[in-house]
């Protein structure tokens, strides 16, 4: 009796674990999800959810800090300057410190660029706090 009731617990703490665990994932999946939405829709509005107060933004060969609200602007001029035709995330994953990433293509007419979204967990949400286009020559 006393083992089937410590049986019942350790199997509801795995469940619930395990339940954790899934709920984790799917936060991180989720983000890079809707990033990778909102740069399909070329939607500064849409991006400009999932950043940090401060974000890195390299746009070519220039990178600087923005604030949430100043990296919006400059991020609607650069798709209203190159609307998507096509976007795709390659390869995702996480690293050391809980900073999960997306590295992806992000095609404009011709021109082509190689899209890196960087994130990291501000209280409980992932945010941006690093993107780049680097284009493909």
């Amino acid at each position: 009796m006393r083992y089937q009731n410590l049986s019942r617990s350790l199997t509801f703490l795995c469940l619930l674990a395990i339940g954790f665990y899934s709920f984790a994932q799917t936060n991180e999946e989720i983000i890079i999800n809707n990033v990778q939405e909102a740069l399909k829709s070329s939607s500064s509005r849409e991006l400009a959810k999932y950043l940090s107060d401060r974000v890195e933004i390299k746009l070519e060969n220039e990178k600087k800090d923005y604030s949430a609200n100043q990296a919006e602007i400059v991020l609607k001029q650069f798709f209203q300057q190159h609307p998507a035709s096509e976007t795709e995330f390659i390869h995702e994953g996480n690293s050391a410190g809980g900073i999960i990433y997306a590295i992806g293509s992000y095609t404009s007419g011709n021109q082509k660029y190689r899209v890196v979204v960087r994130a990291k967990k501000y209280e409980d949400q992932y945010k941006i706090y690093r993107l780049e286009f680097t284009e493909d020559r």
